[in-house]
């Protein structure tokens, strides 16, 4: 069943979010074959650049070789670059729409250098990656929030193709955010963002990474905010990434507003084959309750809908009893 998300045309509303599972283009010939509508191709880390090129400068001034920081940072570049406009134009002869992924520093510089040459390549929409991690007590929640919002501004004016932005989960108020970066410029907001998280092993005393796959669970939280967005901010398109485990959550999402999924841990553990699984159950569900279209029933649950006091309770008291005991 069709759709269109960030102004692009999709033959079905399930996108492979950015994996491993698009960091080739094999792997997204494999994501067409099995009916995807769209990839978000992994994300081009600027971070993987930087680090690279001061472990070999570590090395060279070691070696007696002096600073050959800036050097290895600009030739590094350039290579990690070049690979990930291959990949694009490689995706797009697959058939179906390539959104890229960018992740960078604050670095204004950086996200254009990125967005212009990804675009050149062919890509048709772009997906900014942002997490500004809040480790400084002196900076206010708005203050961060405006950086966002001006990423999203200096990239949105750079490119001709549709931004979206993968958004965090620890933001003070989502909707302000969301509005403000539609006011500079972006089409989309994907919800939400997984980023590495680290766990501790209590017999070694060291700090470990944790599992980097999502669960069913959070999809719960998702939908509500997703069901907000599709209210109060109708011209932003929304995209669940979070809790998206089979076609039951798909339908959830849409229903709540969104105009497609992303996957990746169904992916992991049900094969390339979960796309089209999950796919055709919204196709079955939808002709089940006599919708010909995804417009047709996308959004009946938002934050707006009949009965949509439930998506406004946030407490559980009226489940439990006044008085306990006999």
């Amino acid at each position: 069943m069709k759709t269109t998300y960030l102004g692009l045309e999709l033959r079905s509303p399930v996108i492979v979010a950015s994996s491993p599972y698009t960091a080739s283009a094999r792997s997204v010939a494999q994501c067409a074959a099995a009916g995807a509508g769209a990839v978000v191709l992994k994300s081009l880390f600027e971070e993987q650049v930087v680090r690279h090129a001061a472990a070999l400068d570590c090395a060279s001034a070691g070696a007696g070789m002096g600073d050959a920081g800036e050097y290895l940072e600009r030739y590094l570049g350039d290579a990690y670059r070049a690979e990930w406009l291959r990949l694009v134009a490689d995706a797009r002869a697959t058939g179906i729409p390539v959104i890229a992924s960018i992740n960078c520093f604050a670095s204004a510089g950086a996200w254009i250098d990125y967005a212009c040459a990804l675009v050149d390549a062919g890509a048709s929409a772009l997906e900014l990656n942002i997490f500004l991690l809040p480790a400084d007590r002196r900076s206010s929640s708005a203050e961060i929030e405006a950086a966002y919002a001006d990423i999203v501004r200096r990239v949105a004016g750079a490119v001709p193709v549709p931004v979206s932005v993968k958004l965090p989960r620890r933001l003070t108020n989502v909707l302000a955010l969301g509005d403000a970066l539609e006011g500079r410029g972006a089409r989309g907001v994907v919800l939400f963002n997984r980023f590495f998280e680290p766990d501790i092993d209590i017999e070694r005393l060291e700090f470990v990474a944790a599992d980097p796959f999502d669960a069913p669970a959070p999809l719960r939280d998702v939908l509500r905010t997703a069901a907000l967005f599709t209210h109060a901010l109708p011209r932003l398109d929304v995209a669940l990434s979070s809790g998206v485990h089979d076609g039951e959550a798909a339908v959830k999402a849409l229903l709540c507003g969104a105009r497609a999924v992303e996957l990746c841990t169904a992916i992991h553990r049900g094969g390339y084959e979960a796309i089209g699984r999950i796919g055709a159950f919204v196709d079955e569900w939808a002709a089940r309750h006599g919708f010909d279209s995804i417009e047709a029933f996308r959004g009946r649950m938002d934050f707006g809908a009949a009965g949509g006091e439930m998506l406004q309770r946030v407490q559980y008291m009226k489940y439990f009893p006044h008085e306990c005991g006999g």
